[in-house]
């Protein structure tokens, strides 16, 4: 079963330390334990308000790599 889930992130980068909304799938299976993956930052004016460049998204106590270019955020590979 899958599920849409939203939750608190902190983004990091180019200065900037904020607090955001972010959107994930959460997938569970009989018997095993919930996975939760795909992460959208939700667009606020709090993000909005930040510089192109480049940030990590910290969520569940992982962190995630991602760009910000003419206003989109774009994932990037470690």
């Amino acid at each position: 079963m899958q599920e849409t889930i939203i939750f608190s992130g902190t983004i990091i980068g180019e200065g900037q330390r904020v607090e955001c909304e972010v959107r994930a799938i959460k997938t569970t299976l009989v018997g095993d334990p919930p996975l939760v993956s795909g992460y959208w930052i939700v667009e606020s004016d709090v993000t909005d308000g930040l510089p192109d460049g480049n940030y990590e998204l910290l969520v569940n106590r992982e962190r995630t790599r991602f760009s910000r270019n003419a206003g989109q955020f774009l994932s990037r590979p470690y």
